[in-house]
């Protein structure tokens, strides 16, 4: 009897099987991001607490989102001291997709094309990963461009130690033509920078109702969408002591997130 149950627990012990349970961990997208400083009329690097959206698109047709799932539709992202920080996890699938972005975030934007003005959003921002994304390629880099270009104007009064001030300073459109325009957008699957409305004139002066120039130079800046001007389409305005000054802007191509340029002396005799 002694032999039979040794023999039945070895039989039992010889049966036993080792189970190994193997879960797949998700693999989460990580961004970095870069702006084209040498060119962008951004100054600065997007400081800590900036937010921006993201959505992830089809790589074979951009204007699908990722998979068909909303949830990869405007996804906010803030940097922190670490990083870009994703408000939720973002698990990515075997087949590949493309990140595209935009900059100031906005919440309940489900559209990839954004309305502009370029007097009120200059400090926006847009671009695209440089590579393609999925579960086996999960970091990215963004590389942030501006849509605007800037017409840049220093001026001075040419009398030394005196000074004028402008109560009107503008740009604007020869009427000929529509080549100023600050009203347009920018599409984020297309990468795509679309004026849709010219402007008759915009203008810099302030609150105050007037800027003041001495015999140092001083700039202001005019944002608007890029251009190319084959002939002299566009003109400078300037009132200053009640006097007026033009000056035509010569035939000039002007390409997103640059500086253009110009230098101007007013002789007030």
């Amino acid at each position: 009897m002694r032999t039979l149950l040794l023999f039945l627990f070895s039989l039992l012990a010889s049966c036993t099987t080792k189970i190994e349970s193997y879960v797949n961990t998700p693999v989460r997208l990580e961004i970095s991001l870069e702006s084209d400083l040498s060119r962008s009329t951004s100054a600065n690097l997007l400081p800590v607490g900036s937010e921006i959206g993201i959505f992830i698109v089809e790589s074979v047709n951009m204007e699908a989102i990722y998979d068909g799932e909303e949830r990869y539709r405007n996804i906010r992202v803030i940097r922190t001291l670490d990083g870009w920080r994703m408000d939720q996890d973002v698990i990515l699938k075997s087949f590949p997709g493309k990140v595209v972005a935009y900059y100031p975030y906005k919440e309940g934007l489900t559209d990839m094309y954004i309305p502009l003005n370029s007097e009120e959003d200059r400090t926006f921002l847009f671009g695209q990963g440089e590579t393609e994304v999925s579960e086996s390629s999960p970091k990215v880099l963004i590389r942030m461009q501006s849509p605007f270009t800037i017409a840049r104007f220093w001026l001075k009064q040419s009398a030394p130690g005196s000074s004028v001030f402008a109560t009107e300073l503008r740009l604007r459109n020869d009427p000929q033509f529509t080549s100023l325009c600050i009203r347009g957008n920018v599409g984020l699957s297309t990468q795509s920078i679309n004026p849709v409305l010219s402007s008759p004139h915009i203008s810099v002066i302030d609150d105050q109702g007037y800027i003041w120039f001495t015999d140092k130079y001083r700039n202001v800046d005019f944002f608007v969408f890029p251009c190319r001007m084959r002939t002299a389409e566009i003109i400078f305005e300037a009132r200053i002591d009640d006097r007026y000054y033009q000056y035509v802007i010569p035939p000039a191509t002007w390409i997103p997130g640059m500086v253009n340029e110009y230098y101007l002396t007013f002789n007030n005799n």
